[in-house]
């Protein structure tokens, strides 16, 4: 048989037959394969393919292509001569069907699958010396119908040479037929359900890229599904290696010693033509087997994991059919039944128990509506799914009982201040004295007492509670703020702090006299007291004197010296009459304890009053100050308020050919004159010494 016979014969009758049935049935169906081909290229210009080239085996007929296989592997001379003669002694207008071969390259260009040196075809090829003409019909998946017309007649060989632009718009057409196939498979392979289609799609799950089959995979909801996918896989149609390494090196021979001519990524899609002592063969190079990932073996692999977890999961959904906890126990208690169950199963087996166990205390809880109940129920469900109910049931329970204690638990159970008012009502709105729990009357106490304003209100709701006095609450309540340590004679009696809490205790009494005043000191257990009062005292004379400074006085003062002598002012001093009377009036009324009697308080006493002082050291300076003559330098130091304020400002000056006791006179004298707050502002004061050392 002589192919271009055929098609001279088969062609015309095809575009004859085919033209006069679209001319009268729909002729809007006819598209012109040069126009249309052009866009096809177009629409999938973008597309990649996963390989330089692809081999795809079609069938033409009479009036479409069909895709029959699609490889990266090169065919061979010998194996299309094969596939070719299959062709031989068919007639295209009986109906008959012819097969070839075409290259579709990642340029977008198409070739026939073998030429020899001469660029021969082999005999039997459509793409043979064919004197073809009146055009050709073809018909795709995607469009209806396709006219193959050209400018050489619609033949594929013209003048000893191929007609490419006709080859590369029919190439075109099988690639949008890839490349649609493809995305049928994606949304098929995406979906839960069964992946079926309506024609052979295995030739292209080649071109499947191998990471989105893995992702399909592991989401794959049923073991149908999988088997679906399953049959979709085999040696034939879904080869070669993935990289798994983040980079292999590609060598010229099967050996690590080999020159590197090559590298690929991980991801790259390995074609082996050949495999050698663990070596693969791309056609190009060498790259070593046990680094690269089989496409085929991996989804295997996962299949059968997939397919592993989904029987698990329906064993699980079996087990966890039951709804009782006895169910569940059984289960939980069975080994076997457990065996290879994943421990975040297991996990959500337990938690469906406790979950069980919760509703059903709950609602024993919510029957008996006590708050006993309620109470084991929190105490035994720390995390369960009612507590925020028990705890309204709990607080419903305390308001219906209308009493302090009940209002304070509520207050207990939900922070709520206004509680606290309502707990107050129930006892000053009591036609009787109550009794109330202890532990609840100290959480009010905590809640609302916090300044000694409100010890006079507290203490009127404890006249109201049985078995509760104000000399239980004495040592919290000297602790509030407000509360006051100091006073005056006039105003102790009457103050909160007496007549509230110190009313009740017997203080010890110490009398202390100071210039110009006196202290009434009183211990009790847990305040000190101290009541003050004026003095009139009247000057008698001025005294020096000399004393040890101790070691922590020198080292606070950053000052080495041993000694401090130092001038003071004596007096005598005496209550006045008022003062006196006020001072007996309070001790009269007050009762304490003292080891003086009364009278003394009309006696004066004598005070003194520092009024200069000054540092030195005994073992750098002589003792025999008084008559050793030498030049003095003499500091005053101005310090800022308050301690940690403005810096300190120091004044020198120098006292020459003079005795110690003249120096130190004529320093005091400077220091009396100079004024701090002239010199630096009012927040500066001298401080209470002059230093005055040997020069």
């Amino acid at each position: 048989m002589k192919i271009s016979g055929i098609f001279r014969k088969a062609i015309f009758t095809i575009t004859t037959i085919l033209i006069a049935s679209c001319s009268s049935n729909n002729a809007s169906q006819m598209k012109n394969l040069s126009s249309l081909s052009t866009k096809t290229q177009f629409q999938y210009a973008n597309e990649k393919l996963p390989h330089k080239e692809l081999q795809v085996i079609f069938q033409l007929t009479k009036d479409k292509i069909d895709v029959v296989d699609i490889s990266a592997k090169k065919i061979s001379r010998q194996a299309l001569v094969k596939l070719l003669k299959q062709n031989e002694g068919k007639n295209i207008a009986n109906g008959d069907t012819f097969i070839d071969c075409v290259v579709l390259t990642h340029t977008n260009r198409s070739k026939p699958c073998f030429t020899d040196a001469k660029k021969n075809i082999p005999e039997n090829s459509v793409f043979h010396d064919s004197e073809v003409s009146g055009g050709m019909v073809l018909m795709t998946v995607l469009v209806p119908y396709i006219v193959v017309g050209a400018a050489s007649d619609g033949d594929f060989y013209v003048n000893n040479k191929i007609d490419n632009e006709l080859l590369n718009r029919v190439g075109a057409t099988i690639k949008s037929d890839i490349f649609t196939t493809k995305n049928e498979i994606h949304d098929a392979l995406t979906n839960n359900a069964i992946t079926t289609f309506t024609k052979n799609v295995k030739p292209y799950m080649s071109l499947i890229d191998h990471d989105f089959l893995i992702k399909a995979i592991n989401s794959a909801q049923s073991i149908e599904k999988l088997e679906s996918i399953k049959r979709l896989l085999s040696d034939d149609n879904y080869y070669g290696f993935v990289v798994k390494s983040p980079v292999v090196n590609q060598r010229n021979r099967p050996s690590t010693k080999g020159k590197i001519i090559n590298k690929h990524k991980k991801g790259t899609l390995i074609i082996s033509e050949k495999i050698e002592d663990g070596w693969v063969y791309n056609g190009e190079g060498w790259i070593y087997k046990k680094i690269l990932l089989s496409r085929l073996a991996d989804a295997q692999k996962a299949i059968s994991y997939r397919e592993n977890n989904l029987r698990l999961n329906q064993r699980y959904a079996g087990l966890v059919s039951g709804s009782s906890v006895a169910s569940i126990n059984k289960v939980l208690n069975n080994k076997e039944h457990l065996a290879g169950i994943p421990q975040d199963k297991i996990n959500k087996l337990k938690a469906k128990r406790y979950a069980l166990l919760d509703e059903a205390d709950f609602k024993a809880a919510k029957q008996k509506n006590t708050v006993a109940g309620f109470d084991r129920y929190l105490a035994q469900h720390k995390k369960g799914a009612y507590r925020n109910e028990a705890v309204l049931a709990k607080k419903a329970i305390f308001v219906s009982q209308a009493s302090f204690d009940g209002y304070m638990n509520a207050f207990a159970l939900t922070k709520k201040r206004s509680f606290l008012a309502l707990a107050k009502n129930a006892i000053v709105n009591s036609n009787e004295s109550v009794y109330v729990n202890r532990q609840l009357l100290d959480t009010y106490f905590e809640a609302q007492i916090k300044h000694k304003n409100s010890i006079s209100e507290f203490a009127g709701l404890l006249d109201k509670i049985n078995d509760v006095s104000i000399n239980d609450y004495s040592k919290k309540l000297l602790k509030l703020s407000g509360i006051n340590t100091s006073f005056r004679t006039d105003n102790y009696l009457e103050s909160i702090e007496y007549q509230y809490i110190l009313q009740y205790f017997t203080p010890q009494l110490n009398v202390n006299y100071h210039h110009k005043y006196l202290n009434l000191d009183l211990t009790y257990p847990d305040i000190n007291i101290r009541i003050k009062e004026d003095a009139n005292c009247d000057f008698k004379e001025t005294k020096n004197g000399v004393r040890n400074r101790g070691f922590l006085e020198s080292l606070v003062t950053l000052n080495g010296d041993d000694k401090v002598a130092y001038t003071y002012d004596v007096f005598n001093c005496k209550l006045g009459r008022n003062e006196l009377t006020s001072v007996k009036k309070l001790l009269h009324d007050l009762p304490y304890y003292a080891d003086f009697s009364a009278s003394t308080l009309s006696k004066s006493w004598e005070a003194t009053e520092t009024t200069s002082s000054y540092t030195y050291s005994t073992e750098t300076k002589s003792t025999s100050f008084s008559s050793q003559l030498a030049d003095w330098k003499y500091t005053i130091t101005c310090s800022g308020r308050p301690i940690f304020g403005p810096p300190s400002r120091t004044h020198s000056g120098l006292i020459k050919n003079s005795t110690h006791s003249d120096a130190y006179l004529m320093a005091q004298k400077a220091a009396d004159e100079l004024s701090c707050v002239e010199l630096h502002g009012p927040e500066y004061f001298k401080t209470g010494y002059v230093d005055i050392e040997i020069q």
